[in-house]
């Protein structure tokens, strides 16, 4: 769900040494191994505040890229030999600065080519991996009506394989609460828009929030987009369906499902509007998460198939600092599709007790980070389909 503040979810599981003794389960349906293991970052502390939310993988899943938004400076991992490569530093502000209008980083991705993209209102820049400035996009100036002004919040950057010149962007309207691509040609300048009118059903379950009686934002479904094999796949957490633009055929269609399991979409509708000083808001949150949530697909390319994790969250009566309910656990689901976006197999997996913030395929496995002891770990899931 969609809220302006940060939520971090960790996943509970028991751990020992560098390596821990692998632990199987068996449903009906599909059977997981899961084994801990941990990065050796020398003498080095690495930046787990944020749990690799700003982080990024490289293209062929080798390394790592985590962020550290305190010091500005990266932290790249080698996944295969786990363990800490270097650390960079970025600067904050200058011609290779990564700062613009706020004084802190909003976003950040590791693009196919290797290059980092910072982005926030109006700053859209790509960096070496040495902290170099390889090139301002402007994208504010190529279309000043959707990144030149805070009415319209950038999500997801793509960049098209073969085609160095074209960049996708995936964006979101925060009044009208509408989303779009803009197809960005950087060559000649130009853009296309291309809206998005199947998911402007995630409006049903939106929520605007009031503060005495005026408009104070709104909390809803998030929607993610991710590039696999020339198709930007969006999905988002109120449907069980996915959105598929294909990038050489510019099509758009969409694919959905209805399961014993999971169901076709969220049972519970919160009300149209609240006040934020009313105390409800907590009450809508907690029933929202208690609900089926649908999570972001992500590629498992040796296997070629698609995995998405979905979440029911339980909660107890205590509250955080926010004035929000503590999520005590969670129920979470796998489902595996084919490349073709069938669905194979998905079944509740009880082993984990809360998703993560980071998680990813990787030589056919889910890879799962997890803070242990304040030291970089992951937990590794193999996943076999009976």
């Amino acid at each position: 769900m969609r809220l302006l503040m940060a939520v971090a979810l960790f996943l509970a599981v028991s751990a020992c040494a560098s390596k821990a003794e692998k632990k199987h389960t068996v449903s009906d349906q599909i059977r997981v191994s899961l084994d801990t293991v941990r990065v050796d970052s020398g003498d080095e502390f690495l930046y787990l505040q944020d749990h690799l939310y700003y982080s990024g993988l490289s293209n062929d899943k080798s390394y790592l890229i985590n962020f550290n938004r305190q010091d500005y400076t990266t932290e790249k991992i080698d996944l295969d030999e786990l363990r800490l490569l270097e650390k960079v530093q970025f600067e904050k502000e200058g011609p290779n600065g990564v700062l613009n209008v706020v004084n802190y980083v909003s976003h950040f991705a590791l693009l196919s080519d290797g290059n980092i993209l910072f982005w926030d209102y109006f700053l859209y820049r790509i960096f070496d991996q040495n902290g170099d400035l390889v090139r301002d996009l402007a994208l504010d100036k190529i279309a000043p009506e959707f990144l030149g002004t805070d009415e319209y919040y950038a999500g997801a950057f793509f960049q098209v394989e073969n085609n160095s010149d074209r960049l996708i962007v995936f964006i979101f309207h925060q009044k009208s609460e509408s989303r779009m691509i803009l197809d960005f040609d950087l060559k000649d300048q130009t853009f296309e828009k291309l809206e998005l009118p199947e998911l402007e059903k995630l409006k049903d379950f939106n929520v605007k929030l009031l503060f005495e009686g005026s408009p104070a934002g709104s909390y809803g479904p998030s929607a993610s987009a991710i590039n696999v094999n020339g198709q930007i796949i969006i999905s988002n957490t109120a449907f069980n369906e996915m959105l598929i633009f294909d990038l050489e055929k510019d099509s758009l269609h969409i694919k959905s499902w209805n399961t014993h399991l999971l169901a076709d979409k969220k049972s519970y509708v919160p009300p149209k509007e609240v006040e934020r000083t009313s105390g409800q808001l907590k009450e809508i949150i907690k029933k929202t998460e208690e609900d089926i949530n649908y999570r972001s697909f992500f590629w498992d390319e040796k296997n070629e198939r698609f995995f998405r994790f979905s979440e029911k969250m339980h909660f107890g009566e205590e509250l955080n600092g926010y004035g929000h309910y503590i999520s005590t656990g969670s129920d979470v689901f796998l489902s595996i599709f084919d490349k073709e976006f069938n669905l194979i197999v998905e079944a509740e997996i009880s082993e984990l007790a809360k998703l993560p913030v980071k998680y990813f395929a990787k030589d056919g496995d889910i890879w799962m980070y997890e803070n242990i002891n304040d030291e970089l770990a992951f937990v590794i899931m193999d996943v076999e389909i009976l």
